[in-house]
């Protein structure tokens, strides 16, 4: 058997070290060119960051974080002269600036690391710290490149970098100054809503509950969080977003007083629900009838739960005269004799049938069929329940309950 020589092995060894530092002297000279072909760059420079040999020395990191942000930088230059980038060409130029800003971090530990005689002497840290800084702003627009791109995971980590470099501990007070809190706190929305769109919920939350105290003032913050407190069912979360909401902006958005009410409602505190939906009707000017209308239907529905099914219907009466476009006031009152209809036909007599029972049945089919037309998208619970009311009417009704049946 032949004899393996440890000389040989040592040998191989040595090479290979000697060949990824080789690859380091390479990228070096081809940055240092006149026009730098930066993406070839920062794919060469790729295995001396995960060699052993060279992954833990400050140069390699410094050439990947100087190719990644020329190639953003480059990327920026031909959008700005008017050169539109496709949505593959922002995406890779966004997923650069990140990637080199993360390399230069790297790179700034590495170059602070004490030599043999215990001395700290930087090699690139200035030049690091003057770029990092002047990419500030950079970050936010590689964001809205991504994010335009549908890559909301990418936009979400350059904002990220953005929030948080004028506080990354390792620029000091190299660091940018920080645009104002309402700026940054609407990039942190912007963020919330890149983590919405790929159903990250809990983490759209998070960066939501991080918004309000920067001052950013805009309903969609109130209304997203209630949305991604729902999608999470964080209960607690979706009710102080509504209140938090309602408490900033009344009744511009109906859902907020919505949330709190039916948190009352679950309660079967109907005095609460009461006040906040009459107080909600005192602010609201007689010219919004849109809101007004709502309002109604909101305070027929607590009346309803409360059994004072009378003034239910009235008030849903109430809810589209105010607004005749208003297909769930339709519904509503639609549902309230559908329901009353149904419970004399169960209890009463056959005389009480042909009195009552069968003009309240085609009542609410008319008003039923009338929210379907003003609202087919939301109303799709409707087909559905017209082919039951018009089967039970039975005789006389076979066509209506065969076309809804189809539908």
């Amino acid at each position: 058997m032949k004899k393996i020589s440890l000389l040989g092995l040592g040998i191989f060894a040595a090479f290979a070290v000697s060949a990824q530092e080789s690859l380091v002297k390479d990228v070096e000279r081809e940055l240092k060119a006149s026009s730098p072909d930066y993406a070839k760059a920062l794919k060469d420079i790729q295995p001396a960051l995960s060699d052993a040999s060279t992954s833990g020395t400050m140069m390699p990191w410094y050439l990947a974080g100087k190719a990644g942000i020329g190639v953003y930088d480059n990327a920026y230059i031909q959008e700005t002269m008017g050169n539109a980038l496709n949505p593959e060409q922002k995406i890779a130029a966004g997923k650069a600036l990140i990637e080199g800003c993360n390399a230069y971090f790297k790179a700034l530990q590495l170059d602070s690391i004490p030599d043999e005689k215990g001395k700290i002497k930087p090699k690139k840290s200035k030049e690091i710290l003057k770029t990092l800084a002047s990419e500030y702003p950079q970050l936010r627009n590689a964001g809205i490149f991504m994010f335009d791109a549908h890559d909301y995971d990418g936009a979400y980590d350059a904002w990220e970098l953005y929030v948080n470099l004028p506080s990354n501990p390792l620029l000091g007070k190299q660091a940018p100054q920080a645009d104002p809190d309402t700026i940054v706190g609407q990039i942190m929305f912007y963020q919330a809503v890149a983590m919405l769109s790929v159903d990250k919920n809990q983490k759209a939350l998070d960066k939501l509950q991080q918004v309000i105290p920067t001052g950013f003032s805009s309903v969609d913050v109130y209304r997203y969080g209630v949305e991604s407190a729902r999608r999470v069912n964080d209960s607690i979360a979706m009710l102080d977003f509504a209140q938090k909401g309602y408490d900033k902006f009344g009744t511009e958005d109906i859902s907020f007083i919505g949330q709190l009410i039916n948190a009352k409602l679950s309660a079967n505190d109907y005095p609460a629900c009461y006040e906040l939906v009459n107080k909600a009707l005192e602010v609201t000017s007689e010219d919004n009838a849109v809101m007004k209308s709502q309002l109604y239907d909101i305070l027929g529905y607590i009346l309803e739960q409360d059994n004072k099914l009378d003034e239910a219907e009235a008030n849903f009466d109430k809810a589209i005269t105010l607004d005749p476009s208003f297909a769930k006031g339709y519904f509503d009152k639609g549902r309230i004799i559908y329901n009353k209809a149904l419970k004399l036909d169960e209890e009463g007599n056959g005389e009480d049938r042909n009195a009552e029972v069968v003009p309240d049945l085609l009542k609410a089919a008319e008003l039923f069929e009338k929210a379907y037309m003003l609202d087919e998208n939301n109303m799709r619970q409707i087909p559905n329940i017209l082919y039951r009311l018009y089967y039970r009417l039975g005789a006389g009704y076979e066509d209506k309950t065969d076309y809804w049946k189809g539908l």
